[in-house]
């Protein structure tokens, strides 16, 4: 190699990561910035934070203990299995190295896990198909509504997007591999069994994609696959068992813990938001991701054509493909998919630089002419839908409805503004053409004389390449800047910023009138009163004031609206101990007018349903249990037990429930005496095994 070539390598090779690392910091600081999430879910991601916490205090070695719960407790029948060791061994470590253990301390692991999505996506496509390539898909994966949402919550879904996409790559690289013999391939084997077997522990689903991983190596080879590496692909779930069976010391609850995950896939929440047709997925990708969708699309029409010429495209389809037909039967949460998305980003890529548009080369230009638009577009949706409405499950559901597709308090009337904004933008396109055309056909006229045959039909691209690159940029721009600014103009002005409406929170008068204010903090209370008085929207409402509740149990205005917005979505029942605390609150502080008011409400609940007596313990267990366990409010369950137990003190199962309820509510010094009551009942009779649960709930320090 010479001098001067060497030269170019290196300029090159300093050039393409100099911009590698401009995206990778542009994306990190996006990441950072929305990193903000104040209160987290109380299924879940509480679920996540409660066994971290139990793990951080007691060890790894408690690990044992976390199963049984697990598979004892009914109540968690719901939330995350311990199948998922490998995440909480990452979360354990991620609290050992930022106190306290949170929300928040899981959460930046989801954003350092979104920024290592970023490189990886960069390395496997430059992998695949070409460095140019996987620079453009990282470029993309920067704005990607979906792992912007998932990098700021305490869920495992994005660290598992991580960890697969290095899976990928070490599997890519290890076929890549031309070298025959087996023991200088045995590091990029082992390589890839370790970060595969990682997949696994993060989230017992990527079988799925594992499944799909398999398949596209196989259609993508070049030749036959070797039978060690065939025999590879069995490594990684038997490490993954073995490593469940090391950690939970019973083989026989990992099959106990597959099964429970399976029946979770029937349960109200999963049949309600997470059905429909096979390609409800691919309609949820297309609503947070229009342009990279209809770029993929291009590029599997195009791939159609010569699949057997672009083996690494084929591979990224074949593995996008498989997926999806796994993921059709399966619950339909975009959260779940989230390892399809920088997949689909790569075919985009891939699709803006291999082929020609209108005939002529691509450029830097050309590829930004896409990206730009995209990333405006995209972070727009992600804003909108998880930023202003607060979206914590991406279901098809709660992003129509943040983004105003369905009736609620996000639904947009139409805007004046929208025809003018439209018209301009295309008349501003239309004249542009017309003076590029212009150019064109003159250009050549004006340099015929001074160029020959060959330079002078070259003259209108050289002429006319960068004036039209710089063109179509600008008018892109535009144009995804004005729709936008016609949506964002339609939209009803949101509370919390300057000049927006603000609401007063006083209970005793429910239909507060909107009064101005300079700036209203969007919180989840304000943002809940606007949805039930000013949007009549009961639904998102009650949502809204159980955030606050979540947060602090005992709000006196949370307490009150909740009730209110229950009884307008028609559900009394669940609206009645709610009001019966709300009288105990307002008898506490003297406020004479709100008791009043909440027992009034008592009894006209009682006349119209009629109210559980103690001659009636199982209504109010059964209103309780659906409270806790399929309304997920552990608030009004609570007020439920407590109703049977004012009766009945020593009702079994409503003692047991209380305190898994107060335990959900985050309450556990008040759960702790109901947690050692329950032992003395539960060894009264005998029953070892709820005694055994209760001793490990008492073995956690509250």
């Amino acid at each position: 190699m010479t001098l001067r070539s060497f030269g170019a390598a290196l300029v090159t090779f300093l050039r393409t990561h100099a911009v590698l690392l401009g995206v990778v910091g542009l994306g990190a600081a996006l990441r950072i910035s929305w990193n903000d999430v104040a209160s987290y879910a109380p299924a879940d991601e509480a679920y996540y934070v409660s066994s971290t916490q139990f793990l951080t205090r007691e060890g790894m070695s408690a690990y044992p203990r976390l199963v049984a719960a697990h598979l004892e407790r009914a109540d968690l029948a719901a939330s995350p299995t311990p199948l998922r060791w490998g995440y909480f061994a990452m979360t354990t470590l991620a609290c050992a190295a930022d106190a306290p253990c949170d929300g928040r301390a899981l959460a930046w692991l989801s954003t350092i896990a979104g920024v290592v999505s970023i490189v990886f996506t960069y390395l496997l496509g430059a992998r695949l198909v070409g460095p140019r390539a996987g620079l453009v898909a990282a470029a993309l994966t920067v704005t990607s509504p979906l792992q912007l949402a998932l990098s700021r919550r305490a869920l495992q879904d994005e660290v598992y997007c991580a960890v697969f996409l290095a899976a990928s790559w070490a599997l890519v690289r290890l076929f890549q591999d031309e070298r025959d013999s087996l023991r200088a391939r045995a590091r990029p084997m082992a390589l890839f069994a370790l970060l595969a077997t990682l997949a696994f522990a993060v989230k017992e689903a990527f079988v799925f994609p594992y499944a799909g991983l398999a398949a596209a190596t196989v259609l993508a080879a070049r030749s036959r696959v070797r039978p060690a590496d065939a025999l590879l692909f069995l490594v990684p779930p038997a490490l993954f068992f073995a490593g469940f069976v090391l950690l939970g010391r019973d083989a026989s609850a990992f099959f106990d813990l597959v099964r429970l995950t399976r029946a979770s896939f029937l349960d109200d929440y999963g049949i309600q938001f997470q059905s429909g047709p096979p390609h409800r997925p691919l309609f949820d990708l297309f609503v947070l991701a229009p342009i990279v969708c209809v770029l993929g699309t291009f590029a599997l029409a195009r791939l159609s054509e010569r699949p057997r010429e672009n083996r690494g495209a084929l591979w990224l389809a074949s593995f996008l493909l498989v997926s999806l037909a796994a993921f059709a039967v399966l619950p339909k949460n975009l959260r779940f998919l989230v390892v399809a998305d920088p997949i689909l980003r790569l075919l985009a890529a891939w699709a803006l630089v291999t082929f020609p548009w209108a005939g002529r080369a691509r450029g830097a230009g050309f590829a930004a002419a896409w990206l730009l638009p995209s990333a405006v577009l995209e972070l727009a949706l992600f804003h909108e839908t998880f930023i202003t409405f607060r979206t914590y499950d991406p279901t098809t559901n709660d992003v129509l409805r943040a983004l105003g597709a369905l009736p609620g308090p996000a639904a947009r009337a139409g805007s004046s503004v929208s025809p003018l904004v439209f018209f301009a933008a295309l008349g501003a396109l239309l004249v542009g053409v017309v003076v590029r055309r212009k150019v064109a056909v003159t250009e050549p006229e004006t340099n015929a004389e001074r160029r020959d045959e060959k330079a002078a039909a070259r003259a209108p691209k050289e002429a006319g390449g960068s004036s039209f690159v710089t063109f179509w940029i600008g008018a892109v721009v535009v144009a995804a800047l004005s729709v936008v600014i016609a949506w964002k103009a339609s939209s009803p002005v949101p509370l919390g910023k300057p000049g927006g409406v603000g609401l007063a929170i006083g209970p005793a008068n429910p239909r507060v009138v909107p009064t101005r204010s300079v700036a209203v903090q969007a919180d989840p209370m304000t943002l809940g009163l606007e949805a039930l008085y000013t949007r009549n929207d009961p639904v998102l409402a009650a949502a809204r004031f159980r955030e606050v509740l979540a947060q602090n149990p005992d709000h006196y205005g949370a307490t009150y609206q909740l009730a209110t917005a229950l009884e307008l979505t028609g559900d009394p029942r669940g609206a009645r101990p709610l009001w019966a605390k709300m009288a105990t609150m307002a008898d506490g502080i003297g406020d004479t007018k709100t008791a009043e008011h909440a027992r009034a409400r008592l009894t006209a609940i009682d006349a119209r349903v009629g109210t559980p007596t103690m001659n009636d313990p199982e209504t109010s267990m059964r209103l309780g249990l659906e409270a806790l366990y399929q309304q997920k409010d552990p608030e009004a369950a609570a007020a439920h037990f407590r109703a049977v137990l004012t009766h009945h003190p020593d009702h079994y199962g409503a003692t047991f429930q209380l305190a898994t309820a107060l335990d959900q509510a985050g309450r556990p010094a008040e759960a702790r005496p109901l947690w050692t009551k329950m032992l003395g009942m539960a060894e009264g009779i005998g029953d070892t095994k709820t005694a055994e649960a209760v001793r490990a709930r008492l073995a956690q320090k509250p």
